[in-house]
């Protein structure tokens, strides 16, 4: 989820109640405010009748941005049920999430409800079409033209919107009967354009939301930082965030099913993720409403695939021990986004000369646990202690946590967390601590060498080993945050509603991205 604070859509003042109602401050975000000049946005509905339906088959527009996770931000019921909470925590935060999860509700001044309620079917389809086809980049000078209050740096949704009916995107040259004009944009083929929602910080936390960068202050992600301090964001053709998660498709395709539209640099329209799960839940609780199994189905698949490029993993076996390397592949640390229900780990799996099972390290299964005081049995890591995991806990300080009566240490409330306590995740090829530090990203209680992009581990053999498994398991929302979004709502029904839909639809199981095996001397 991409956490934020903003403004009232009515006011374009957030009004966020600290200390628990003691004092109150006002935040003005800067960025393309709720109605400013005029911007009103098409319906996705009118882009469909142009941009589907193409010859590109699974790269199709319109389906391949139906089957990835941007075009379910707002439906998304892990983001509903934090959404929840977070404006439990602080009364009217939930703005600033609407903000990168509906942009087309913020822009249209229905985000004055936290809680979403006043979303229409139209904002239901969170980063639409002309939500990103409108951006221009927020620190240039066309921005300063459009905007009356520009960004200090990319991050906190603080994109800048041209109300003119004008699509922008790599092309300007198309011409015909079309409902819109265009315009070529640079900018949407920069990493630049995903740094308004992928850099994220609490405000609240902030001296001077007007002039200090999102990366000074308030950590709560840092994907594009993380690149931008990476190898891939060097040299004269960098790597850049859609090289990746917006792959071109070979041989180009169209963009629009009339006229003379076909374009060698085209790309798939839905990003590709980590999320494999997810897309069951938000078909399951919206009830397939405005949406395309077959399409959600393509974006798992999609996803799946492309976690297996990730990381490499290595295994040798020497002197008693097996040795694990697991080099990052990607172009942030590994894994990154959202903090709160994302982890690796190292499943190891010692085998005998028949091939039993003779020790295991990194288990996952079934484990006795409660759930509001009742009973249950829930899927989780059984040994954390045992194996490496991977990940980043934000948490309480002991002075934050006498402010808002929580416990200090590590914690699932983003808004309220102030600290990191621990984020042993591998950094991408580049890393510079000092760098790092800098956008408040470096490890916390792991430690990684300028220019390292992989981690080491080393552990013993089981007794009678004679061959050795290894696996990189990814999960993308584990039971133990999950367990905190069900438990903690005292406002609505979507932490339910989450906990139901996760139990008739697999409850998120972990995904093997990378194995190696070994045979034992």
């Amino acid at each position: 989820m991409n956490h934020c604070v903003g403004q009232s859509g009515a006011a374009f003042v957030f009004v966020a109640s600290l200390a628990l109602g003691s004092s109150k401050a006002e935040l003005i975000l800067p960025g393309t405010q709720p109605n400013e000049g005029g911007i009103e946005f098409g319906k996705v509905a009118q882009c469909v009748l142009c941009h589907s339906g193409t010859t590109n088959g699974l790269a199709d527009p319109f389906f391949s941005w139906q089957g990835g996770m941007m075009a379910q931000a707002a439906r998304d019921p892990v983001f509903r049920a934090g959404l929840a909470i977070a404006n439990q925590d602080v009364k009217g935060v939930g703005e600033f999430c609407i903000r990168c999860h509906s942009p087309h509700g913020w822009l249209a001044g229905r985000s004055s409800a936290a809680d979403a309620s006043l979303l229409n079917r139209e904002d239901l389809h969170g980063v639409s079409c002309d939500a990103c086809h409108h951006l221009v980049d927020p620190l240039s000078a066309e921005a300063r033209k459009l905007a009356k209050l520009v960004p200090p740096g990319y991050g906190n949704a603080m994109y800048v919107a041209d109300p003119e009916n004008v699509a922008r995107g790599p092309y300007g040259d198309a011409k015909g009967a079309m409902p819109h004009q265009t315009a070529k944009s640079a900018y949407h083929a920069t990493s630049e354009l995903c740094a308004n929602c992928h850099n994220v910080s609490n405000p609240l936390q902030a001296q001077d939301v007007t002039n200090q960068p999102p990366h000074a202050f308030g950590h709560i992600e840092r994907t594009y930082s993380e690149w931008a301090l990476s190898d891939f964001a060097k040299g004269d053709h960098p790597q850049t965030c859609q090289s990746c998660h917006y792959p071109r498709v070979a041989g180009g395709g169209q963009a629009s099913k009339y006229g003379r539209s076909h374009r060698d640099y085209f790309v798939r329209h839905g990003p590709t993720g980590g999320s494999t799960w997810v897309q069951d839940a938000v078909y399951l609780i919206w009830k397939g409403k405005d949406l395309d199994h077959e399409a959600l189905e393509a974006g798992k698949e999609r996803a799946e695939k492309f976690l297996q490029t990730a990381a490499a993993l290595g295994l040798e076996i020497s002197g008693g021990k097996a040795l694990i390397s697991v080099t990052n592949l990607t172009g942030h640390k590994l894994p990154t986004g959202y903090p709160e229900g994302r982890r690796m780990w190292l499943n190891v799996r010692f085998l005998d000369e028949s091939g039993k099972l003779v020790g295991e390290l990194g288990r996952y299964g079934e484990a006795p646990t409660t759930l509001a005081a009742q009973k249950i049995s829930a899927p989780t890591l059984l040994d954390p202690e045992q194996t490496r995991v991977y990940e980043c806990l934000p948490g309480i300080s002991r002075e934050q946590a006498e402010k808002y009566h929580q416990t200090a240490g590590a914690s699932f409330h983003f808004i309220l967390n102030d600290v990191i306590t621990k984020d042993n995740r591998i950094p991408p090829r580049g890393f510079k601590k000092t760098a790092f530090a800098g956008h408040l990203s470096a490890p916390v209680s792991a430690t990684y060498a300028d220019g390292q992009y992989w981690d080491a581990v080393g552990y013993s053999l089981a007794p009678g080993t004679k061959r050795v498994e290894a696996r990189l398991m990814y999960q993308s929302v584990s039971w133990e945050y999950l367990k905190f979004l069900v438990e903690e709502n005292r406002s609505d029904s979507w932490g339910k509603q989450l906990y139901d839909a996760w139990q008739q639809t697999g409850k998120c199981p972990p995904t093997a991205i990378a194995a190696a095996s070994a045979a034992a001397p």
